[in-house]
């Protein structure tokens, strides 16, 4: 990935999404879930947020579109100089929209200002292998693209707490899903708990916590997921067990209220047995 456009995206302190115009992520009005707030000069408090005007973060998106267009530009003529054909410059989807609300506008002014580089289009990685075939290969070094490039966001003192909760959940719920599966009565409440289990093992709360910010917010997600895991599997084995289906099913009932997804799961779950060689 080259390191200049991307930085330009993703850094933290220099990066476009970080301008005081852009819409501040962190702050919600509650109740409601309205952001109204601007991110703000560097260092401002969530409580001293500006208030958020459209139109200055539209004008922003915009030239910071025209910048990267002549950084892309840039780039360009400094690899074709070392026989270099291609930028590669990923970003997470998420980004556009998500965490950067601009982000979208930024993607659109871009590819307007691109006509006006010779030279410069953008192109998808399989059409530029189909076009500059590879005459040998390499062996990618292990990484991510979280802090430092490596997966101290994930695996580090901060969180490496999380992952025996995990494991533990885990060993549990596939040791009685098989059981589960074969008794129709008790699919509920094993959906539900691979409902709780997915959301438990999302990599979200781990960087989350790393990055210092609303890490309690994290915290509290992580446990709260764990604490509705631990009781649909002891209300699981109980059900199996022959006592408790009425009072199991009502708890999957209840927590499937707030955490709602995944609407088919079982097929999932016969997938991953069969998958496992189970």
């Amino acid at each position: 990935r080259d390191p200049r456009s991307s930085a330009q995206v993703w850094s933290r302190h220099g990066g476009y999404p970080g301008a005081s115009a852009y819409l501040e992520f962190h702050k919600i009005r509650w109740p409601g879930g309205l952001r109204l707030w601007r991110v703000s000069e560097p260092g401002t408090e969530l409580g001293e947020k500006g208030a958020y005007e459209p139109d200055a973060a539209r004008r922003q998106a915009t030239a910071h579109a025209r910048h990267f267009a002549a950084l892309l530009d840039d780039v360009r003529h400094a690899q074709s100089a070392a026989g270099g054909t291609v930028v590669v410059a990923p970003f997470d989807t998420e980004l556009f929209g998500h965490w950067w609300f601009e982000g979208p506008d930024f993607l659109g002014d871009l590819y307007a200002q691109l006509p006006r580089y010779a030279g410069l289009r953008a192109t998808t990685a399989g059409a530029h292998l189909d076009a500059h075939a590879p005459r040998t290969g390499l062996r990618l070094a292990e990484g991510s693209w979280g802090r430092n490039g490596d997966f101290s966001m994930w695996h580090g003192p901060l969180v490496d707490w999380t992952w025996p909760v995990i494991w533990d959940v885990e060993d549990r719920f596939w040791s009685l899903a098989p059981r589960a599966l074969a008794d129709a009565r008790v699919h509920e409440i094993l959906a539900q708990a691979a409902r709780s289990m997915l959301l438990l093992q999302s990599s979200d709360w781990q960087f989350i916590i790393s990055t210092g910010e609303v890490e309690d917010y994290a915290i509290k997600r992580f446990n709260g997921h764990a604490v509705d895991c631990g009781r649909l599997l002891d209300a699981l084995e109980r059900a199996l067990d022959g006592s408790g289906l009425d009072q199991g099913l009502a708890l999957a009932r209840e927590l499937q209220q707030r955490d709602d997804v995944f609407r088919e799961i079982i097929p999932s779950i016969e997938e991953a047995m069969r998958t496992d060689g189970s």
